[in-house]
């Protein structure tokens, strides 16, 4: 399953790029099903930043899928590269388990619109090689993360004032 969402958010790109890789205290705080993100690892090459994020979810499991989708299983680890000459991120997730019928990868382009407005694109595709059930959960997570994504616009603002304020960006 493909999907592509794109928002326009009200802050400076630079901003913006710097808070995305804020993960380990962002994404828990802002999206509530995700439970911790870690940065395992981070390296600096050139224009690119090279991370390894390990994610811990608590996502509401469908009950078709509870036989086969524990909640202990929702861990993964993101193996992110960010381009600093095209603000551009691509990531390749791989689960904890069921990593051999599991595959999602995508890429977020950032744009500047002007001084204050950005636009960030995002495409996704996510493959499960599980009859029937392998539809239903890519639909699943999917949806989740769409609505995950379409908190940002509203809340990214408001983290880059106060990350300013903080003094973090």
């Amino acid at each position: 399953m493909k999907y592509e969402i794109y928002h326009e958010i009200g802050a400076n790109i630079d901003d913006l790029v710097k808070l995305t890789q804020m993960r380990e205290e962002r994404d828990p705080k802002v999206y509530p099903n995700v439970t911790s993100t870690k940065l395992v690892k981070e390296e600096r090459k050139g224009s690119k930043y090279i991370t390894v994020l390990e994610t811990c979810a608590n996502g509401d499991i469908p009950p078709k899928l509870r036989k086969l989708i524990r909640p202990e299983m929702l861990s993964w680890h993101e193996y992110g590269e960010f381009d600093f000459d095209k603000n551009e991120y691509r990531y390749k997730v791989k689960t904890f388990y069921l990593s051999n019928v599991f595959s999602m990868h995508g890429r977020v382009q950032w744009t500047k619109i002007d001084e204050n407005r950005t636009g960030r694109r995002m495409n996704v595709e996510i493959d499960i090689k599980v009859p029937i059930l392998g539809r239903i959960a890519e639909k699943k997570i999917s949806e989740t993360q769409i609505e995950n994504l379409n908190l940002d616009p509203g809340r990214m603002p408001q983290e880059v004032e106060e990350a300013r304020k903080l003094g973090k960006l």
